[in-house]
């Protein structure tokens, strides 16, 4: 089938289809919002601007690749080299340029280069990578050993045949909450609040920080700026 080359019109990632507006002449046409992946290409969403070839069937495209990428707002661009300068203050590296963060956050990528570096050195609650938090039986255990620099002695336990946690020192029984097994993060929110009520009182300087579906242990001011760049999202658990 001979091709086309196309301008990227409209963008709905709601319904997950963008809108083409064809060189040659006619009508807009639809195509997915993600082009079709290739050897190492990045899984980037198009936007507005774009510069596509595809092959024109009817009323959409099919095949649909890269000519030229539009390019993200400069204000995001600068947005993107302010937090890495804050996050290198935080003794956090990421190894990729502001332009570069900038259009993945832009274009929604689903591989998000700056969450994937700040997970793989922050701690986090679940491992998800490892097996669901329900059959997870080291959770508690890594639970232990974080808080140990900060709690020393921390210990928790489930209690079996009751929705109960047993917190050392001080044998402390705390109501697990009304999760499922598509959102464990309720099962275990009334522990991590415990956990951090007793953070706060030895003046740790870390917090469990929810975010979707798990929990971040860092710094309450460093969780602060991740949200307000909108790195992590909003509190999820």
């Amino acid at each position: 089938m001979p091709q086309d080359t196309f301008t990227v019109e409209e963008v709905n990632p709601r319904h997950g289809f963008v809108r083409l507006r064809p060189d040659s002449g006619g009508g807009l046409v639809n195509a997915p919002l993600y082009p079709e992946p290739e050897s190492g290409e990045q899984p980037l969403q198009f936007r507005v601007g774009d510069r596509v070839r595809a092959e024109r069937r009817g009323l959409s495209a099919s095949g649909v690749r890269w000519v030229s990428r539009a390019e993200p707002p400069p204000e995001l661009v600068e947005r993107m080299g302010e937090l890495l300068a804050k996050l290198e203050a935080w003794e956090l590296k990421v190894p990729a340029t502001a332009y570069d963060l900038a259009e993945h956050h832009w274009r929604a990528s689903r591989e998000d280069p700056l969450r994937a570096e700040l997970l793989a050195q922050l701690p986090t609650f679940f491992d998800w990578e490892l097996s669901h938090p329900y059959e997870d039986a080291a959770l508690l255990e890594r639970l232990a050993a974080a808080m140990q620099p900060y709690l020393p002695g921390f210990a928790a336990r489930p209690v079996e045949g009751r929705e109960l946690f047993v917190v050392e020192p001080g044998a402390d029984q705390l109501p697990a909450g009304a999760g499922d097994w598509e959102d464990p993060t309720k099962t275990f929110a009334p522990l991590l609040q415990a956990v951090n009520a007793r953070l706060e009182a030895a003046g740790a300087p870390v917090r469990w920080v929810p975010m979707a579906r798990d929990w971040l242990l860092a710094p309450p001011a460093l969780a602060r700026l991740l949200v307000l760049h909108d790195v992590l999202g909003p509190g999820g658990a």
